[in-house]
Formats: C-alpha cells, sequence, structure tokens
C-alpha cells in the first residue's frame, strides 16, 4: 500500500520530505497543483507520495584469486565420467568429454563453485536446462542437464561460491539425472578436476584486467560445444 501523509496549513515541507527521504522540491509542485482547491478554503491537500526503490549495487567479479569448490554435495553424488576420450553412452562414438559427470537423485541441489554473475539461465541444445557463471572476462563455469533453477537466478544476478543454483535433472541429451559441469578458460575446456586447476585460471585471472563492478555479462550466442 502507497505510504500517505496529509499536509495541512501551516505545516512545513521540509520535516515531511525529510521523513519520506524526499526533497522539498518534489512536494512544492505536488502542493501546487492543488493551489485552485486551497483558493477554496480546503485546509488540506491529499496526494500520494511515489513508493521508494531500493538501490541495487551491479554484480561484481571476484576481486581476488579464484579457488573452485565443488559443484554438489559428493557425499551424495557419484562421478560418473571424467574429463576426457570416451565412448559416448548415447551416440555410441568417441568422443572428448571435455568436463566432468556427476549421478546424483533428481532435485539434488547444484552449487555456484566461485563468486560471479550469472551469464544465462535457460535451455541450450544438449545442454538442457543450463546455467552458466561467468567469474571473469575469461573464465566462466557450466552445469548442465538441469531440472529446474534455484529461485533468483537468472542473468545478471551475482552468486557466491556455494549458492544453490540449480537442481540436478536429465535435460538436454542425458541417459539419467546427473550434472555436467564444465570450467572454460579463455574459450577453452579445462579439466575440472586437475590439481593445478586453481593455478591455471589464477594465471589467466592475473592477465585480466577487472573492472570493481560489472554489469550483465554478455552470453556467447554462437561457439558452445553440446555437453557430452
Amino acid at each position: 500500500m502507497p505510504r500517505r501523509h496529509r499536509i495541512c496549513l501551516g505545516e512545513s515541507f521540509a520535516p515531511v520530505a525529510a521523513f519520506f527521504l524526499l526533497s522539498a522540491f518534489f512536494l512544492v509542485p505536488a502542493f501546487s497543483a492543488h493551489a485552485s482547491d486551497a483558493a477554496n478554503d480546503v485546509t488540506t491537500v491529499r496526494f500520494v507520495l511515489p513508493m521508494m526503490k531500493p538501490v541495487v549495487e551491479p554484480a561484481t567479479y571476484p576481486d581476488r584469486g579464484l579457488h573452485f569448490a565443488d559443484p554438489i554435495d559428493v557425499s551424495k553424488a557419484r562421478m560418473t565420467s571424467g574429463y576426457g576420450w570416451r565412448m559416448h553412452p548415447v551416440l555410441k562414438t568417441k568422443k572428448m568429454h571435455k568436463g566432468v559427470d556427476y549421478a546424483a537423485p533428481k532435485g539434488t541441489p547444484v552449487y555456484a563453485t566461485e563468486d560471479g554473475i550469472v551469464g544465462m539461465a535457460g535451455w541450450r541444445g544438449n545442454y538442457g536446462k543450463l546455467v552458466t557463471v561467468k567469474h571473469s572476462d575469461t573464465i566462466e563455469t557450466y552445469y548442465a542437464h538441469l531440472s529446474g533453477f534455484a529461485p533468483g537466478i537468472r542473468p545478471g544476478a551475482g552468486v557466491k561460491k556455494g549458492d544453490v543454483i540449480g537442481y540436478v535433472g536429465m535435460t538436454g541429451l542425458a541417459t539419467g539425472n546427473h550434472l555436467y559441469y564444465e570450467v572454460v578458460v579463455n574459450d577453452e575446456r579445462i579439466d575440472p578436476l586437475a590439481d593445478d586447476l586453481n593455478e591455471q585460471v589464477n594465471v589467466l585471472a592475473a592477465k585480466v584486467e577487472r573492472p570493481s563492478a560489472r554489469k550483465v555479462a554478455q552470453t556467447r550466442a554462437d561457439g558452445l560445444d553440446a555437453a557430452q
């Protein structure tokens, strides 16, 4: 409901404006619009003040070295396929698997592995329902085959390491419920389980000039490899 205040004759605009965190310059024109009523001995004038909108700070990239956590509770999931060449379970051909598969029951929470900005949250071909999180201009993580997205997960939203961003499913090209997770550095997929993963991404991150505040990062329209 809008907040209202009845301004009486002889009352100063200043304390009323201060109470509503407004400038008195807003109140004077609004009151003046009813000057004809005041001339007709109307002693009070009623008008609705606008609702105040909160100031939202833009999401930012992490301003520190990156250190990736697990995208899922590994005590409730099982890694079924790692990074590397394998026989594709659906296509029955040998293909490069550019991420890691974690089998888990449908609805198991999926977590952001580092702070960042959501690049996309939607359907993307063989990935099915996909969330991407950008950690710098050239570093991002992919979370695919989701059954759904966590509340508030949309392009431009800021996320922290460990935030729930979605839930395990089998959308897209998948044979069962699982999370497909990728780490993308400068458009190249690297092994998410590599011993030197954090070193690799931090070396690259040190070469990237990251502003202190970034608004919505643009998602690449082309060049996304199909999820394996």
